[in-house]
């Protein structure tokens, strides 16, 4: 056998070597933790108790970033906004918080501690990305969805809705719900098509 290939397999069985001991030490290292976690372990209700006395601890501060995720039911799109003014918040925990908003309150705390808090808002209509092509005076018109979930006219067109079929007329007056303004090019061709 030439000496090459001689070291060649003196460094494979070192490396192989070396590489068992280096996962032995690991596989040890990992069964200790766990007998620690079990040792240690808490049940449920401690977990929660220490998650509850935790939360009323953090408070918001001038530097804490309150954020709402703006759930809109109807179209099934979240939309993130920042509290600019959060003044009345200030010194508020987790509990204070969760009461400022009311009994039957469409507000949720998902996140909550002195760096961070995060506000789920549930709404139960379109958000304002969203436009309808409808009817105005006998017109295809076209409606933005404002913050409030409102129809606010935003053009009508010169194409009279007699001219269209039944079925497009009863669409028209239900709304056409489109994602933005492309969309509504393409609706509109098939229209007046």
């Amino acid at each position: 056998m030439k000496s090459s290939s001689k070291l060649f397999y003196l460094f494979l069985g070192l490396t192989l070597v070396v590489v068992l001991l280096v996962f032995s030490i690991l596989e040890n290292s990992f069964n200790n933790e766990k007998k620690d976690d079990f040792i240690g372990e808490k049940t449920d209700d401690d977990l929660l108790s220490t998650e509850t006395n935790k939360n009323d601890g953090d408070r918001i501060t001038e530097d804490t970033i309150i954020e709402y995720e703006n759930y809109y039911s109807e179209c099934d799109h979240t939309i993130r906004d920042f509290e600019l003014n959060k003044e009345k918040f200030i010194g508020m925990n987790k509990r204070e918080l969760e009461e400022s908003f009311g009994k039957n309150s469409n507000k949720e705390v998902l996140v909550f501690d002195d760096s961070r808090v995060i506000i789920k808002v549930t709404k139960n209509y379109l958000c304002p990305n969203h436009y309808i092509i409808g009817e105005n005076e006998g017109k295809v018109a076209i409606y933005k969805v404002d913050e409030n979930g409102d129809k606010i006219l935003f053009k009508t067109l010169d194409q009279s809705i007699e001219l269209l079929g039944e079925y497009d007329i009863e669409k028209l007056k239900k709304g056409i719900i489109v994602d933005n303004l492309d969309d509504i090019g393409d609706v509109i061709e098939n229209f007046i098509s």
